[in-house]
């Protein structure tokens, strides 16, 4: 009986081992607020902050080598609906080691994920989210890519993107290609990258740059790039992130050459636990169709 349950025991520590070196993760946001959009007059509970549902994992394949993958659903927690695209966050597979990480599939664009979004102090969230305007998301640089390769590579705080693909998600005639390298380390961030979203005029250049003073963290962005209609656009972004008691005071500037954009949005982030938070924006374009006011007031929650 002794011997068996050894045997049960020293098992256990190899199954116990065998499982350390690979991990899946589930993670997801819920995000809703009533609210009103820029541009609408219609009142309504809202996402702006692209609720989710995802799954990442690594296996380790040893001498230093891994395996990874990553699914990510877009939904609609209002009502239920799944994106058209299910896994419209990203679905990629990939290797990673001392070499770096080459990854497959869908993604964000490297410029998106390591320059555009770092400089909004909203995050691309909520109706006061920035990065469109003086970042040119969609005006010009795409989100994500379709059928795309990408390299990696991180070292001491510098960190490099490289990514090409047959297409954006919005679809192009050329093959895209991104670029992107910045540098955090401690309250410092910089960035630039480079994009052709896969059309034959279209491209854009971007700097940006935050800097934590322990009061604020203050954040600026600069576009310069030519849209698929062959018209040259510049953009701008200024913003303050501030803590306030057990939130986050939010606020920035935004604004598009040829009468695109110009926006800016206030707002403060409550946060009731390292999960979830209350918040409430509001935000004004004066260069939108329609309505130029919006704002908003919800929950989030992550996991």
């Amino acid at each position: 009986m002794k011997k068996s349950l050894l045997a049960l025991a020293v098992l256990g520590a190899f199954a116990g081992a065998a499982s350390a070196q690979s991990s899946v993760t589930i993670y997801g946001k819920l995000d809703l607020a009533f609210g009103k959009n820029i541009g609408t007059s219609d009142k309504a509970l809202i996402d702006n902050a692209g609720s989710r549902l995802g799954f990442k994992g690594v296996e380790d394949l040893g001498g230093g080598l891994a395996a990874t993958f990553g699914i990510e659903h877009r939904f609609n927690p209002a009502s239920g609906a799944a994106n058209a695209n299910f896994w419209n966050g990203y679905s990629t597979v990939g290797l990673q080691g001392a070499f770096g990480h080459i990854r497959i599939g869908r993604d964000y664009t490297t410029n998106f994920l390591m320059v555009q979004n770092q400089v909004d102090p909203f995050g691309g969230d909520t109706v006061a989210g920035l990065r469109n305007a003086g970042m040119l998301v969609n005006s010009i640089g795409k989100v994500r890519f379709n059928s795309m390769v990408e390299y990696h590579f991180s070292s001491n705080g510098f960190n490099l993107g490289i990514q090409g693909a047959g297409s954006n998600e919005n679809g192009g005639t050329d093959k895209a290609y991104s670029l992107a390298a910045n540098y955090a380390a401690g309250p410092l961030f910089v960035g630039f990258g480079y994009e052709n979203p896969a059309n034959t005029n279209d491209k854009v250049f971007e700097l940006g740059a935050r800097y934590n003073f322990g009061f604020a963290t203050l954040s600026a962005g600069y576009s310069k790039g030519t849209t698929a209609g062959n018209v040259d656009l510049k953009g701008a972004l200024i913003g303050a992130n501030i803590p306030v008691g057990a939130g986050d005071f939010k606020i920035g500037y935004a604004k598009t050459s040829e009468d695109l954009a110009n926006k800016w949005g206030i707002g403060y982030h409550y946060n009731l636990s390292k999960r979830t938070k209350l918040f409430a924006d509001y935000a004004r374009d004066s260069k939108a169709v329609g309505p130029k006011t919006g704002y908003d007031l919800g929950i989030r929650t992550t996991f």
